[in-house]
């Protein structure tokens, strides 16, 4: 979720999602090109889920259960995975890709209101809470695949199990904790102010390649994902990267964003 903060653990030799993420998890799939198809083997699926912190103290023979309500899709960039308002009828764990959490104003305007990744899963708040879901959830690349697990097998699955509890309570503070971080964003003041709070929580969460000052983040945003994000002009947030860009803080390509004055970049948070 939108930079949510884990401890490093290893499974299996393993690393999990939130610890170093696997360069696959933000491999790209050209536009056009097939998605993925057909399910991955029982077994295949059990080492899947144990690589989720909610999961991964549990024996594969316990998660052998929810396998038979698990299914793994892929998702087109701008596809919907489910539409606010929908009954929760499914939890959505996401091993590659990223979705937004995001709503339509009453002018039809779209707001972001979270950032899931790798390792994050959505949907879980909304079925403890007897909810439905409370906001839309979008694909934000081509070839974002997820675990999608049945709610009501979630369900029986955590009453069987009360180890789960403790877990289970973390995965609903992820849950606040991104609109927490939401908040930071557009409370941070001015536009670059913002946009510094964005780029470092990413780069905390996600980034690859850091020595010193400098960074990758391995995620292509496009302006209009950046504008729904920060809460201001899409022409605004343009302005500003290329003034990043003409003083040499950041270079942005296929691989992602290039990040060369990280430091330059901290200077603009707010106290």
């Amino acid at each position: 979720m939108l930079m949510n903060h884990r401890k490093s653990q290893e499974s299996g030799g393993d690393k999990d999602f939130a610890v170093d993420l696997p360069r696959r998890v933000f491999r790209r799939i050209k536009r056009h090109a097939p998605l993925p198809s057909g399910q991955p083997s029982k077994e295949e699926l059990t080492k899947k889920l144990q690589r989720f912190d909610l999961f991964s103290k549990l024996p594969a023979r316990v998660l052998a259960e929810l396998v038979s309500a698990a299914k793994v899709q892929a998702f087109r960039a701008g596809e919907y995975i489910w539409h606010h308002n929908e009954a929760d009828r499914r939890v959505l764990f996401i091993e590659q890709g990223f979705v937004k959490a995001a709503r339509r104003n009453r002018e039809g305007v779209s707001r972001t209101y979270g950032l899931y990744g790798p390792g994050d899963s959505m949907g879980i708040f909304a079925i403890w809470a007897g909810m439905k879901y409370p906001t839309d959830a979008v694909a934000m690349n081509d070839g974002m695949t997820g675990i999608f697990i049945d709610t009501d097998a979630m369900l029986k699955f955590a009453e069987k199990y009360p180890r789960l509890a403790g877990p289970l309570r973390i995965e609903i503070g992820h849950f606040t904790e991104a609109f927490i971080r939401k908040i930071e964003i557009v409370s941070a003041g001015t536009v670059p102010q913002r946009l510094a709070v964005l780029m470092t929580m990413l780069i905390d969460r996600y980034g690859v390649d850091k020595k010193g000052s400098k960074a990758r983040l391995p995620i292509t945003l496009t302006l209009e994902q950046i504008s729904e994000i920060v809460g201001v002009r899409l022409e605004t947030v343009a302005r500003i990267l290329s003034g990043w860009k003409k003083d040499g803080w950041l270079t942005i390509d296929a691989n992602g964003c290039h990040f060369t004055r990280l430091d330059k970049v901290r200077e603009l948070l707010p106290d």
